[in-house]
């Protein structure tokens, strides 16, 4: 919890395989979350930040170009994912 550089970078990773987003982030608060959105804001997967690191199943998602947002407090951070790129 102590003191957060207000430019967080996330370290995003994706598994094809396993269909999995992963995301390094460590919450410095209790009730962190994350909302996956699409290029136009609909949200289509939400849920708790589990730091150190959050996953995030993508077997219904179908959209390519998605928004990571975490929501931390009063500190977001969004990052930009795109599975066709995905490795």
């Amino acid at each position: 919890m102590g003191n957060r550089p207000q430019h967080t970078q996330l370290k995003v990773r994706i598994d094809k395989v396993e269909q999995l987003l992963m995301f390094d982030y460590e919450p410095g608060h209790e009730d962190g979350l994350f909302d996956l959105c699409t290029s136009d804001g609909h949200i289509v997967k939400t849920g708790d930040i589990k730091g150190p690191v959050t996953s995030i199943r993508l077997t219904d998602v179908q959209d390519q170009d998605l928004i990571l947002m975490v929501l931390d407090g009063d500190l977001s951070v969004m990052h930009p994912v795109h599975l066709r790129k995905a490795v």
